[in-house]
């Protein structure tokens, strides 16, 4: 498998594709659903690491939340935010992870 710190900052480099962009001094809500780079950066790094939950349940979110989007069920903003909140507990839990396991190698 791949170090731990490694998909960490996969996920990060992953989800930094969703924050809000600036566009001259205004700040612009980009919608990155059907952005094919985007669409490609996550499919590779699905095929990469198939068996990683967090990918998984990233890649499963960022469709339910864009087709969401697309029926007009929920605004982009709120999208956002609900990718931010998973994003923010995935990187939490991996961090706290990674903390007992250097933890424990120094003990």
């Amino acid at each position: 498998m791949y170090d731990k710190m490694t998909s960490i900052l996969l996920v990060v480099l992953l989800c930094a594709v969703s924050l809000p962009i600036m566009a001259a001094g205004k700040e612009v809500t980009k919608n990155h659903c059907h952005d094919p780079v985007d669409k490609k950066e996550f499919g590779d790094l699905l095929r990469k690491h198939p068996t990683d939950t967090s990918i998984i349940r990233l890649f499963a979110m960022r469709q339910g939340l864009c087709e969401m989007i697309d029926k007009q069920q929920i605004p982009l903003e709120t999208g956002i935010d609900l990718w931010a909140l998973e994003r923010q507990k995935i990187l939490t839990e991996r961090t706290k992870k990674e903390l007992n396991r250097l933890t424990k190698k120094i003990s």
